[in-house]
């Protein structure tokens, strides 16, 4: 976001926006003592993002870089374009330093303004991509955001949590997931829900699709949550070249 600002102000024509996360004892115990890690030993099935079976996410690590640049730019140089940033929000609602406000507050006021941002309303966005990590108050918190956001504005986009295949890498989730939106963009997929059988009631109303579909989305928001309710949201677009 803070990138798209610059190259928005012309300070930058190209940016490099790099997220990256080891896994080892000291970054991934911790949340051992805090109960958020899951505790099911089969690692297939173990992150389940908005299932009622969740009980904890699984640690996830490597590094992913974004190459973001004015149009012109990117073009000149015939650069493989996957896709358009047009906008994104962020909002804080402090409501504890490791727990998401029960309600979804700043996530749902994150998306207000990401969308805002991009000058789009919520029935044009074809696909979320969800932070949903798998942790039983966390998904559900999101799930409600979601739902204030979207459903009871009469949207119905597609949403699924990547999560359920890579796990969550921390510092390194929403870099990751911004790029998955760009590939499903490039590409023309909607992620699906991997491991969710029983959605939590708390998603009533919410599209999730169990599997990927080959639907190409034109409008996608992904969404990133962390500690102390800080909460970021990026609106990306199908560029017509890769289309």
């Amino acid at each position: 976001g803070c990138a798209l600002d610059d190259l928005r102000l012309g300070r930058q024509q190209r940016m490099l926006v790099v997220g990256a996360e080891e896994v080892n004892a000291e970054t991934i115990l911790p949340f051992a003592a805090m109960r958020a890690l899951s505790t099911n030993p089969d690692p297939r099935t173990a992150s389940r993002p908005f299932d009622q079976a969740r009980d904890g996410f699984v640690a996830a690590g490597g590094a992913v870089c974004l190459i973001l640049e004015e149009r012109d730019c990117a073009l000149a140089r015939h650069a493989p374009v996957y896709a358009e940033l047009v906008g994104w929000g962020q909002a804080a609602d402090g409501f504890n330093v490791a727990v998401s406000h029960p309600e979804g507050a700043g996530l749902a006021e994150a998306i207000r303004r990401a969308l805002a941002d991009a000058g789009v309303s919520p029935r044009d966005i074809d696909y979320v991509n969800a932070h949903a990590t798998s942790t039983p108050a966390g998904d559900r918190s999101e799930a409600l955001a979601l739902r204030r956001a979207f459903t009871e504005t009469g949207a119905h986009p597609r949403i699924s949590s990547t999560k359920g295949l890579t796990g969550h890498p921390l510092s390194m989730a929403g870099v990751m997931e911004a790029a998955f939106c760009a590939l499903a963009l490039r590409d023309g997929f909607t992620p699906g829900n991997v491991n969710l059988a029983a959605p939590d009631e708390a998603c009533a109303g919410l599209d999730l699709p169990r599997n990927t579909l080959d639907a190409a989305p034109t409008l996608v928001l992904n969404n990133s949550s962390g500690f102390g309710g800080s909460n970021v949201c990026h609106v990306l677009r199908a560029h017509p070249a890769s289309s």
